[in-house]
């Protein structure tokens, strides 16, 4: 008997050793390359710089990488310049023992702005990387200028896990159901499943940057998270953010209350999206209408909403699109064009602010009611779709008063010599008045002083 008790106390102890080992596991960059990594706040950051324009930057969540947002990237990066990385502890950056959470997040998006010289950035963050985004926006309001948050808690309680994924945070057992989901693939599948509702939009790079992070980067940044956002310390702070607020959440998330967007809409100026049949993923479960709704926010053109494309798997039923390109669709010729969702397909939208999109329920035939986009080739895109404008004159008039060119009634035909005008514009006008001149006026007051002195008149 005691041989059995010996042998148990001695997998007790080998176990709580590896544990600990485990836990004290960090990552350090091999080979870093000027062009893909940063050494901020004293780690070397992966990151990454596409497109051309104004500034947006990207911060993914809690068990992920930069390589969540490749199909934002590639949408943004034709108007944008589109800057992302890796947090520290997550993906390809270093994986140090502590420098986790909110507070440490945001003084590296802070390091990684004042490094490229990034101000009034369009910061676009996701999970936990938009709670970082919403305090560098408080800490510095001269960096941020619009905020994009994807289901992001406002407090510790709108945050749950499932089962096999909560077993590897625990402080002692954690670091060792860690390393069997880190090296079992199947076993990283389980936690991540419940981050989408449809089980084919979980991506094999989802799965494997799940099993990236560290025992130390997975437990403690969630940890110190929970700390730092709980008893709404977040929310307080946010209310000096004064820049627009897009708050995108999915409907069946899984991971992150929904109703967090209460929270944030009471505190923040936000416009609050809703995504039908969506989990914790959207920019991968509904990629093209999460892809519309922030380039609409960014731009202030609600033609995005309305010419959002329908998900991968309804593209092959939905009806046949008009002649012509499709306005925002990838310029890719060998891709194949996404057809027109249809109305009742897109995201329920609730605004709290009036005025920055139009209603998306108008006639296409109302060309005058489209609101003046900033890229100069969408005009000509959506002139094959919308049709050709009405001909009310219109055009032929602002061409008049362009080129001063073609016949108006209202306005008189210049002669060659200005001094020659038409004889009804020389005419009198009622209101013209015989003009004196200083010899005149000079004359009657002279005269007016030689006249005798009534003696009749009363001296009063």
């Amino acid at each position: 008997m005691s041989t059995i008790l010996i042998v148990i106390l001695l997998l007790i102890v080998v176990f709580v050793a590896a544990s600990l080992m485990l836990s004290r596991t960090t990552h350090e960059v091999g080979s870093a390359r000027d062009t893909e990594y940063l050494e901020l706040e004293g780690d070397w950051i992966r990151y990454g710089v596409t497109g051309g324009g104004p500034p947006v930057l990207l911060v993914h969540g809690w068990l992920s990488s930069s390589r969540i947002w490749d199909l934002l990237v590639e949408r943004l990066a034709r108007r944008f310049t589109v800057y992302t990385l890796d947090l520290s502890g997550f993906g390809d950056s270093d994986k140090p023992l502590s420098g986790y959470g909110v507070r440490n997040g945001s003084r590296l998006l802070y390091a990684f702005c004042a490094h490229f010289g990034l101000t009034q950035t369009t910061v676009v963050g996701h999970d936990i990387g938009g709670a970082m985004a919403v305090k560098l926006a408080a800490d510095h309001p001269d960096v941020v200028g619009q905020l994009v948050l994807v289901a992001t808690p406002a407090d510790e309680n709108q945050i749950d896990l499932p089962t096999f994924l909560w077993l590897a945070t625990l402080p002692v057992v954690g670091p060792l159901f860690h390393a069997v989901g880190r090296f079992w693939k199947p076993v990283r599948r389980l936690w991540m499943r419940p981050f989408v509702l449809d089980p084919d939009d979980l991506t094999e790079e989802v799965v494997d940057d799940a099993g990236k992070p560290t025992p130390a980067a997975l437990s403690k940044t969630l940890e110190v998270t929970r700390r730092e956002i709980s008893r709404g310390r977040l929310v307080r702070q946010a209310r000096i953010i004064k820049v627009p607020v897009l708050v995108i959440a999915g409907e069946e998330d899984q991971i992150v209350d929904p109703q967090a967007t209460g929270e944030w809409g009471r505190t923040l100026p936000v416009e609050v999206v809703f995504l039908n049949e969506c989990g914790h993923l959207p920019m991968i479960e509904r990629a093209g209408e999460f892809n519309a709704q922030v380039l609409a926010f960014l731009t202030g053109d609600s033609r995005y909403l309305d010419l959002a494309p329908e998900p991968p798997g309804e593209m092959e039923d939905s009806a046949q699109t008009p002649e012509g390109p499709l306005p925002f669709t990838h310029s890719d010729p060998s891709s194949p064009e996404p057809d027109v969702a249809d109305p009742e397909d897109l995201p329920t939208v609730a605004r709290k602010q009036d005025g920055r999109y139009p209603s998306r329920n108008r006639d296409p035939g109302e060309s005058e009611d489209r609101p003046d986009a900033t890229d100069p080739g969408i005009d000509q895109h959506l002139e094959g779709y919308y049709g050709p404008p009405e001909d009310d004159g219109a055009a032929e008039r602002h061409a008049r008063r362009r080129t001063g060119s073609g016949d108006d009634p209202n306005v008189p035909e210049i002669p060659e010599d200005l001094f020659q005008w038409p004889d009804s514009l020389k005419e009198s006008r009622p209101w013209d008045r015989p003009h004196k001149t200083d010899r005149e006026i000079q004359d009657e007051r002279s005269e007016e002083a030689e006249e005798p002195e009534d003696p009749d008149k009363d001296p009063r």
